[in-house]
This record gives C-alpha cells, structure tokens and sequence, in this order.
C-alpha cells in the first residue's frame, strides 16, 4: 500500500512540473549562420585566412597506379633509412625540402602569427588611446587658473598619446616585416600563387606600408608597393597608387630642396608621382570626371608628362 501511495506521489509531482510549463509550439529547423563581427575600432582589416597554405593530406583517389607504386616504394625505402641523426652534406636536398607543402605551411603558420601580432599591436594602441582620452576628459582639475595652464597640459597628453602610437607602429611594423620574410622564404612557384598566399603577402605588405608611412620611412615604402599592384587586383586600389604618389613626391622633394641626387632622379621620381596620381584619380572618379580632368592638367603644368583625357 505504502508503495503504490509513493508512486502516486511521484507521477502527480511530475505532472504538476510539466502542466506549469506552457506547451512550445514546434520550430522549424533553421540553417546554421556564422556572423562575423568586425571591430569597428580597427583601421586594419583583413580577410580570414586559413591556419595552412595548402593540405598535406595525399588524395590516394586521386593517384594514378604508377603514382601510388612510386608512393608505396618511397614509404618503403624510408622505412628501411630511417636515421634520426642524419645531416645533409650538399645543399641540394635541402632546396627540395624548401619546396615541400610541410615546410611552405610551417613558414605560412609563422607568417601569419606575426601578421596576426602586428594586427593586435594596432588594436591594443587604439583601444588604449581611446581610454586615455576618456579618462583624460573625465579628470577634474582644480589646480588650472590660467588658459596656458589648459594649453600646456593638452600638448602634454597629445604628446603622450604620439609616443603610444609610435611605440605601437614600430611594433606592428617589426611583426609585419618577420611575416614578410617568412612568406619570402617560401620558394615553390605554384604555392605561392595560391590564393591564401597572396591574401595574406598583400594584407602584410598594406598594412606594412600604413605604418611605415605614418613612422616617417617613406622612401621605403616605394619597393613593397610596387610588389603590392603586381599582385592579382591589386592594381586596381586606387589609395595603393596614392601612397606610391605620396612617396614617389617626397623623393622628389628631397632631392629638389636638398640635392640628395642628380637632376635625372629627380625627374624620374616626378614622372612616377604623376602616373601614379593620374592613375588614383582615374581608378576614383573615372576618366571622364571633372577631377580627373583638373588633375591631367596639374600634371601638364609639370612639364613632364601630357597626358590626354
């Protein structure tokens, strides 16, 4: 009796518990979306990129009988050799390894990691800039009777947030120059015109070229843009020619104000300046606009080059 009395119990407690909670209409299953957000806060993009260049993983599907025998007889052959303390004596295997997916995806993984750091670099410095500022704004100072007191201790904070980019830009750049040299050290020609490859040289080489300009290096940004528009379409980012112009003028001008060359370079540098601006203006606004008129007619008052809309 005592058991049918607890088993009684129980079922009404039970559905005391499901009757409080209401009945839930029936969903229809929807697709899995994956939403990226960007941080608004970031002046440097890049496109997501995957954590290898290229899979190591051999298809055997794929392989045609003599591949797969030539595949097996290798395996064996190694198995047979295998000396952990072996080292090359002649440098030419060690070529052949250069040209191996597993060591153009260690190279790519470094690469990215560095690109990666240089990218927080900037974040970390804009986040605390912009917390400097707040606090900054939000302090109450009682101790200010005079408007060159207020002058003094804004030049003094702006001052201070330029040493926090600076630091920030040199570190950024620093990252972004190992990432270049390890994608430099990838060799195989069809590697390197995969398409996470060129993604991640050309988002090394914009945001190097940003941060370089902003530090003062100009000169050097001149090389790396060059590689940059030879890259796919590359050639067709219009502020990729606006930062080649801007260099291609401070060479100019150095050499104009300083001597720091010959007369040749000097014209040579004011030829590129005026290609490049022409071509920003026409990738910008079209051929036919009004601005790139007024341009064409900036760069024949240079007396270098005529160029016709």
């Amino acid at each position: 009796m005592k058991k049918i009395i607890l088993l009684t119990t129980i079922f009404y407690g039970m559905g005391s518990i499901v009757a409080q909670q209401p009945a839930q209409p029936t969903q229809p299953t929807q697709p899995t979306t994956t939403t990226t957000i960007v941080n608004p806060a970031n002046p440097t993009p890049y496109e997501p990129t995957p954590g290898e260049l290229v899979s190591e993983e051999i298809d055997e599907t794929q392989l045609t009988d003599e591949q797969k025998r030539i595949r097996a007889r290798n395996l064996r052959a190694e198995e047979l050799w295998k000396n952990a303390d072996y080292r090359d004596y002649d440098p030419s295997f060690t070529e052949l390894h250069r040209l191996s997916k597993a060591f153009a995806n260690n190279k790519y993984r470094l690469a990215l990691s560095a690109f990666q750091a240089g990218i927080n670099s900037i974040i970390k410095m804009r986040d605390e800039v912009e917390l400097f500022r707040k606090q900054s704004a939000e302090a109450r100072r009682f101790n200010e009777k005079w408007y060159w007191q207020v002058v003094d201790r804004k030049a003094q904070e702006e001052r201070i947030i330029n040493k926090m980019k600076r630091e920030a830009k040199q570190e950024a750049v620093t990252y972004f120059t190992r990432a270049i040299n390890y994608l430099d050290e990838i060799i195989n020609p069809d590697l390197r015109e995969k398409e996470p490859f060129k993604r991640l040289l050309s988002a090394t080489y914009r945001n190097w070229v940003m941060y370089q300009y902003d530090l003062g290096n100009i000169p050097q940004t001149i090389p790396i843009l060059e590689h940059y528009i030879q890259i796919d379409e590359n050639e067709k980012e219009y502020p990729a020619h606006k930062y080649l112009s801007q260099a291609y003028a401070f060479q100019e001008n150095m050499i104009k104000k300083y001597g720091m060359g010959t007369e040749d370079q000097m014209l040579r540098f004011r030829y590129k300046k005026n290609v490049h601006l022409l071509r920003a203006t026409e990738l910008k606004y079209g051929k036919e606009s009004a601005e790139y008129k007024h341009v064409v007619s900036l760069v024949n008052r240079d007396e270098i080059i005529s160029i016709m809309p």
